[in-house]
């Protein structure tokens, strides 16, 4: 012990207190040491003592530099208070489990954390090693899991604590998580047998648990659940075990408390029809549940745990009848807790009328005479004879409450056993391989009164501290022979003496179940005999009798001695009713109750078989103690067979206050555990042991310079760091005891390692001195050297300006005269060209000036001549137009009076058969006349399409010229290449000419003259040939237009062609109603075509409407073959499809992307136009699946694009549907046509239409997006989280040694991000969708990257730092700035944790001012993510260390913001809402047909075709004929 070193001494209120060694003295062989408290250094405390001796216990015990630690077992000072303390800090933080070795120390929070123990965190441990990840009870779980499929073994989780201390919760949580990851592992939903293994938890919680003033839901029986595994590791089910039922609380609870919760929820979750018809009223009513006073529990809702129940029950068999039978039975025990016996003077009696047996006998189906009758007497059977007496008062009340724990018993134990015959069929015994057994039992118990059942439970702690002394022991000791070193006996304390009182023979179970089997035996009697028999020697070290009273005893069990009041031990140990009572219930006519009764007949019949040595008596009546023993010895076997992980769970405060820690509480329960006697093993031992690369990576800085030069460079070996460090503690630790070199590790014994903790705090001292020295030095040389080296700069600088200024001015001389010679000739030359110029430029106006006036001359002749014949020809057109309108007036009223005057000779004549016949030879002529009409209309088609061969040989001249001019165009290229490369050869032979001829100025002027003259007319060549350019590009596109315009004169004498052949003659149409695609303004109409198309028409011809007829009948037929079209669909346009590349470059064009929605848009169109309404639901639905398959299959490669495509088709479709259905509602015309029952039928289809393709956009996000962040989960970390960018800052997740060693180079960079973030982009961009959506998508994955990559920070121990803050701020810049190139500019708020984690981790943590700073700049991250954050701060060696007031004040923020969560939601695990339905919807113009030719689809292009031939027909014949 030295001077400012930390220490523990003890405190009645705190327990233990941390105190500081001030002062040291030594008087007369006595040590005066003076301790000043810590936090308070006014308080001083001084101590006497003979010696320092750390085996004194008056000495001060050593508190440790670093406590913040997951195992104590690492500790250097491995001692109570240290032990303590760490479970103190840690739960502080809010951190509530701690490893003790192969311990897990789980401290009760008394506050729901539902992230604690979510998917996310089963997912984070699973295929983990123990040490991987902080402290839980799942890396245990995990651990187990392990175990079982390396080993083939069984394993045990023992999880044990007080009431309160939340051991059910636990319990539950690991089942929980051997459901999922076994679930998870084998890749296949939770199965049946999972499902129904979770539902016991509902179901054993309400049958078994019940309110205590410790505990709301405190486990009232000791459960061992199996879970069984198949060859494969598959669960394939469960067995369950219980012990010791607690049966007295359901007739007496003490205040406050309840009773069991199934009756409460009974009363609250049952319809009062039922609650009616089993007599049912309110709690208030019963007895058996008014006791406590407090019938409902803050925060739970009975009423949903009982359907909770309800759903369990049925999930493992149970159904509805027999859950009806069930709570007939406990309504039957509630009134039996109501049946009033008077009170008389001597004896008790009850009336078979009495109301509340009348209901509970009708409800269990009993006889109320002979029910009566047994709970006023009893019966005593000798040899001979069977007496009848009566029983007292209290007798009686004993009788009634012994029937219904008896009931009540007898259907738990039925509820047992169905539960494991529906979880473990017997056929299925032959599959299991392994199992993993939870043991959820109660621990050690001590209050004002102890009875029965405080003694059984004792009993129980003593065997499993027994069990786990031994495993820790020998596991300690194995380790030592495996490791090879030297090591003798490790003494511990072995409770065996206080279990063989408990158990052996004459023991205190053997003396009660002897007394419990007699008669008259009572426990005054008893406890006579335990006095007698073992208050002496050698038990009387264990049992011991009170000095005051004779019917109380005390035991010393391991935690702490407990004294036992012996008042009904006796009659609970019998645990039966009067047999006049059981054969009752034997006549029952519930025959339910009979089934259930019949568990402890069974129970009975197996214990009665045990086979029986000749010459002996039989087995003795079983009591409830032998019951208990036997199943112990049982358990025992079980978990001795298997390996064992173990779970304490500590009760930190009485109040079940959240996060309130009583240190003394928590310390007694240290001690009952175990966990102090593990550490008390342990230290006999060596406690403390490293493997040599942790000891190397700690003390490397002690080594030798040419050791640790050795291990920091390279890979070194495990034999390299075993020499290195053993050659260390050779050369610093005297003692060879202290410590032993094993095969991996090293081992030290308590406190050496403290000792080279000390050794190394030391050296970083020094060495930190020796570095501001070199520094500090370095300073001052270097301000020297700067000074000295400007001193020099400066001298230089001012000769070097004088010698400049001379030398300028001799040039600026110079140069005047030079400069003033060049001025003088520059401007004689100029006057002379500007005399030349100007003349050449007057001769040049002068000529232009006559020809402008000649050609101005000739265009006014011309102009007058063409004005004179256009006049003389308008005025001779309209003289001829005149006589020609004055004609046909003259004829047509001749022609009026000659038809008048046919029309009244006709009219006489239309009598006479004569004129009849003559009629007909009219007709007959004008048939021939109209056939001979239609050979010349033919002969006129033949020569238009000898017309029409001409104009296509006219195209392809013309294609010719275009190509000719094309060849020309680069030959005049070629000539201006030529002629450049031939000037840049000239310009280099000038150059060289004047570099030789500088001396002779004149020559070289004359020379640059020369070359001026020829660049001049070199440019009016290029301009001339740029000129010729134009003109040949001008002609190109005039040659174009032409080509267009022949396009369209040869598709105008179609049309013409066509309207000549239809007006040969006329026709009517069928009458139907025709769809046309949606087109433009038109949108979906409806044409009603049963009229003429014209008044002047007089014959019908039913050509085009055969042709139409034609159409639709092929089309019909294409479509009603479902079969064949929608496997083209499927096969040939959607799996044989091949997509439009999606990159930057170009993009490629609306046709090649959307052509699959417009396929299945005209398809559609026209199964609604032909009335194929039911295909058209089949072929949709068809569609809708094959997409969402689709996209469901794609692998990672495809899915961003693929995912894009049919996102980007799908909102297409729907867009088409919704257009559809907008049009139709709104024009009338079409309800007028279809009729109201046909009108509405088709807006429904419409209607259901829209819905599915709204579903199926719905779904096509959902899946994609899931995806891509699937995608991204796998980058995101090591390039976000793990990529170190930066150089200069580079940091290790661990020491240098371990990284080096098993750590590799993280997987993907921030390149990969952004070109994941790129690949999304273009994908969308290239594929048309809008803007929103854009945004939307990209938004979406910048909060995935926020919350996935925070929530990792926040699971990472030993990682962040201020150089991680560093890389984590430059990379989140990185992702930031492509958002802001890509029009993203509040990126910044999307990855807010992020950035605000890496300002936290750069900004100085010291005082309580940096800390509000540091809450004023991170204002997103809640109270408990700061303070989760600096707890896994890894402080540097060269910082200073967090003080304990930061973290409480912190803690205190937490407590008082009442957040306990510190993980963020992350959006992958949500639904998203679909983006394209807050966007408006795609316009729709004409739809171009369009089918790419690499696809196999012969049926939609005909269908295609088909389609396309009947819209140009609705478009271009109808309206012709309308007008």
């Amino acid at each position: 012990m030295q001077t400012f070193a930390l220490c523990w001494i003890p405190d009645e209120k705190l327990g233990w207190l941390a105190v500081r060694v001030q002062q040291i003295t030594n008087n007369d062989n006595k040590y005066q040491i003076k301790l000043e408290v810590e936090n308070d250094p006014e308080n001083i405390i001084t101590i006497e003592t003979n010696t320092l001796d750390e085996s004194n216990p008056e000495v001060p015990l050593m508190r440790n530099q670093a406590e913040n630690v997951e195992d104590l077992t690492t500790l250097s000072h491995l001692n109570e208070p240290s032990v303590l303390n760490v479970i103190k800090l840690r739960y502080s933080q809010f951190n509530i489990y701690t490893y003790s070795g192969i311990v897990l120390i789980a401290v009760n929070p008394f506050q729901r954390n539902d992230e604690l123990y979510s998917p996310y965190r089963i997912k984070r441990y699973a295929n983990t090693r123990r040490g991987d990840e902080e402290p839980h009870l799942f890396a245990i779980a995990e651990e187990a899991y392990r175990c079982m499929i390396n080993r083939k073994q069984n394993q045990s989780i023992v999880v044990s604590g007080e009431s309160g201390a939340g051991k059910t919760v636990s319990a539950k949580y690991i089942m929980r998580y051997f459901a999922s990851v076994d679930s998870d592992e084998n890749h296949h939903d939770m199965s049946e047998t999972e499902k129904q293994i979770l539902a016991t938890n509902p179901i054993m919680e309400s049958f078994g648990n019940a309110k205590t003033t410790r505990n709301d839901n405190s486990s009232r029986f000791g459960k061992y659940l199996e879970i069984l595994f198949d060859n494969k590791t598959v669960i394939c089910g469960a067995k369950i075990r219980t012990y010791l039922l607690e049966r007295s609380r359901l007739v007496f609870q003490p205040k406050t408390e309840r009773n069991y919760h199934i009756f409460y929820q009974m009363i609250q979750g049952l319809d009062e029809d039922i609650k009616k018809s089993i007599h049912l009223q309110d709690i208030e009513y019963y007895h058996y549940l008014n006791q406590g006073g407090i019938p409902l529990i803050d925060g739970i809702d009975d009423k949903k745990e009982f359907h909770d129940t309800c759903q369990a029950l049925s999930l493992v068999g149970i159904d509805q009848q027999k859950q009806l039978e069930i709570f007939k039975i406990l309504s039957g025990l509630l009134h039996l807790g109501n049946i009033e016996i008077p009170k008389t003077r001597n004896n008790a009696s009850l009336s078979s009328d009495e109301p509340s047996l009348v209901k509970a006998c009708e409800l269990l189906g009993l006889d109320p005479v002979q029910f009566a009758k047994w709970t006023v007497k009893k019966q005593i059977k000798t040899r001979f004879e069977t007496i009848n007496t009566d029983l007292k008062h209290n007798e009686a009340i004993n009788a009634r409450d012994a029937v219904a724990k008896f009931i009540y018993h007898n259907l738990f134990d039925w509820l047992v056993d169905h539960v494991n015959s529906d979880l473990f069929p017997p056929e299925l015994e032959k599959e299991v391989s392994t199992f993993i057994g939870v043991l959820d039992i109660y621990g050690f118990e001590h209050f004002d009164k102890n009875s029965f059942e405080q003694f059984c439970i004792n009993y129980a702690n003593e065997k499993l501290q027994q069990e786990f002394t031994q495993h820790v022991f020998k596991l300690e000791q194995q380790l030592y022979i495996d490791e090879d070193i030297e090591w003798s006996f490790i003494e511990f304390a072995d409770n065996q003496p206080c279990i063989d009182v408990i158990e052996k023979k004459l023991g205190v179970l053997d003396l009660l179940n002897e007394e419990s089997r007699l008669p008259a035996g009572s426990d005054q009697q008893w406890t006579d005999k335990l006095y007698s028999n073992l208050a002496k020697h050698p038990t009387d070290s264990v049992f011991k009798k009170p000095r005051f009273g004779n019917n109380k005893f005390i035991i010393s069990h391991y935690a702490l001695d407990v004294p036992y009041d012996t008042e009904g031990f006796v009659e609970k140990n019998r645990d039966t009713v009067s047999d006049g009572q059981k054969d009752t219930l034997k006549t029952s006519t519930n025959s339910f109750l009979l089934d259930v009764l019949s568990t402890s007949d069974k129970q009975a019949e197996i214990a009665n078989n045990v086979e029986v040595k000749p010459g002996r008596k039989g087995p003795a009546k079983e009591t409830l103690g032998s019951k208990f023993k036997g199943s112990l010895i049982d358990l025992m076997k079980t978990i001795n067979s298997s390996n064992v992980h173990y779970i304490r769970c500590i009760k930190p405060n009485e109040e079940k206050k959240a996060w309130e820690f009583d240190p003394n509480m928590v310390l007694s329960q240290l001690r009952a555990c175990g966990v102090l006697e593990t550490i008390k093993i342990s230290c006999a031992g060596f406690p403390s042991k490293m493997s040599y690369p942790e000891f190397a990576d700690s003390f490397n800085v002690l080594f030798e310079s040419e050791d640790r030069y050795r291990l920091l460079q390279g890979r070194p070996t495990e034999d390299d760091m075993k020499n290195a460090t053993q050659v260390y503690l050779d050369g610093t630790i005297n003692d060879n005891h202290s410590f032993q070199i094993g095969k991996s590790k090293v081992f030290f014994k308590a406190g050496i390692l403290g000792n080279i903790e000390k050794i190394k705090s030391d050296k970083h001292k020094k060495s930190a001195i020796i570095i501001q020295k070199h520094l500090r030095g370095y300073q001052d040389r270097k301000e020297y050297q700067e000074i000295r080296t400007s001193a020099i700069n400066l001298q230089s600088i001012i000769r070097g300006f004088l010698v400049r200024g001379r030398i300028q001015k001799e040039k600026e001389r110079e140069g005047a005269t030079l400069l003033q010679s060049l001025c003088r000739g520059y401007i004689t030359r100029t006057r002379f060209d500007n005399a030349i110029k100007s003349l050449i430029e007057l001769q040049s106006v002068i000529r232009g000036k006559n020809i402008r006036e000649n050609i101005h001359r000739n265009i006014r002749n011309n102009a007058a001549v063409t004005i004179q014949s256009l006049g003389r020809g308008y005025l001779a057109r309209k003289e001829c137009n005149k006589f020609r309108r004055a004609a046909i007036i003259i004829q047509c009223c001749t022609r009026k009076q000659l038809a008048k005057k046919r029309y009244a000779k006709l009219k006489e004549e239309a009598k006479s058969v004569n004129r009849m016949q003559e009629v007909q030879y009219g007709l007959e002529n004008k048939v021939i006349e109209l056939t001979q009409s239609l050979s010349s209309k033919i002969e006129e088609n033949n020569k238009l399409m000898n017309e029409i061969q001409q104009l296509q040989t006219l195209v392809e001249k013309t294609q010719t010229d275009h190509s000719s001019l094309k060849a020309k165009s680069i030959q005049i290229g070629d000539e201006h290449n030529a002629k450049v490369a031939e000037y840049e050869e000239s310009v280099s032979t000038l150059n060289g000419e004047i570099d030789r001829l500088k001396i002779d100025y004149d020559t070289a002027k004359q020379k640059v003259d020369e070359l001026t003259e020829s660049q001049s007319k070199i440019k009016e060549e290029l301009k001339e040939t740029l000129d010729q350019l134009k003109k040949a590009q001008e002609e190109l596109n005039a040659s174009n237009d032409e080509r267009d315009t022949l396009y369209g004169s040869v598709e105008k004498l179609k049309s013409e062609l066509k309207e000549l052949q239809d007006h040969l003659s006329s026709g009517k149409f069928n009458n139907t109603t025709l769809a046309s695609i949606p087109n433009g303004n038109n949108g979906l109409t409806f044409n009603e075509a049963n009229r003429d198309l014209s008044d002047n028409v007089e014959y019908i011809n039913e050509e085009d409407n055969d042709e139409l007829e034609a159409i639709n009948r092929e089309l019909n037929k294409l479509l009603d073959d479902s079969k064949s079209l929608h496997k083209e669909v499927v096969e040939g346009l959607f799996k044989g499809l091949h997509l439009p590349p999606a990159v930057v470059a170009s993009q490629p064009s609306k046709k090649e992307v959307l052509f699959p929605a417009r396929i299945i848009i005209i398809i559609l169109s026209d199964m609604w136009r032909l009335g194929l309404t039911s295909h058209s639901e089949s072929f949709f639905g068809e569609v809708l699946s094959v997409i969402q398959s689709m996209v469901s299959d794609l692998n990672d490669d495809d899915v961003i694009s693929h995912g894009a495509y049919w996102l980007t088709n799908t909102h297409e479709l729907y867009s088409f549907v919704s257009y559809a259905q907008s049009t139709i509602v709104s024009n009338d015309e079409v309800a007028r046509v279809m009729g109201e029952d046909e009108y509405n039928l088709f807006l429904k289809l419409i209607a259901d239409a829209k819905e599915d393709f709204e579903s199926l956009s719905y779904n096509i996000y959902n899946i994609w997006m899931k995806k891509i962040m699937s995608i991204l989960e796998k980058k995101v970390i090591s390039a976000v989280v793990l990529g170190q960018s930066l150089p200069g800052f580079m940091s290790q997740d661990a020491s240098p040694l371990i990284s080096k060693m098993f750590t590799k180079d993280p997987k993907y960079k921030m390149d990969d991000i952004l070109t994941f973030f790129n690949n999304v982009y273009w994908a969308m961009k290239s594929y048309y969708f809008e803007e929103l959506v854009m945004d939307t998508v990209i938004i979406e994955l910048l909060k995935f990257v926020n919350s996935y990559c925070f929530n990792d920070l926040m699971l990472r121990r030993n990682f962040l730092s201020w150089k991680r803050g560093l890389q984590l701020n430059y990379n989140v810049m990185r992702l930031d700035e492509w958002c802001k190139g890509h029009g993203i500019n509040d990126a910044t708020v999307y990855l807010s944790h992020l950035f605000q984690v890496s300002k936290l981790l750069q900004l100085r943590k010291n005082t309580p001012e940096d800390i509000d700073i540091i809450y004023e700049i991170c204002n997103t991250l809640k109270p408990v993510q700061i303070q989760k954050l600096f707890s896994l701060y890894h402080v540097a060696d060269y910082e200073v260390p967090i003080s304990p007031m930061i973290t409480q004040g912190l803690a205190e923020k937490v407590r008082s913001s009442g957040q306990t969560d510190y993980m963020e939601p992350v959006n992958k695990d949500t639904l998203f809402d679909d983006p394209f339905r807050n966007i408006e919807l795609r316009p729709f113009n004409k739809i171009e047909a369009y089918v790419p030719a690499r696809l196999n689809v012969p049926i939609i292009r005909r269908i295609i075709e088909l389609s396309t031939l009947n819209a140009t027909y609705q478009s271009n014949v109808l309206p012709d004929n309308e007008e």
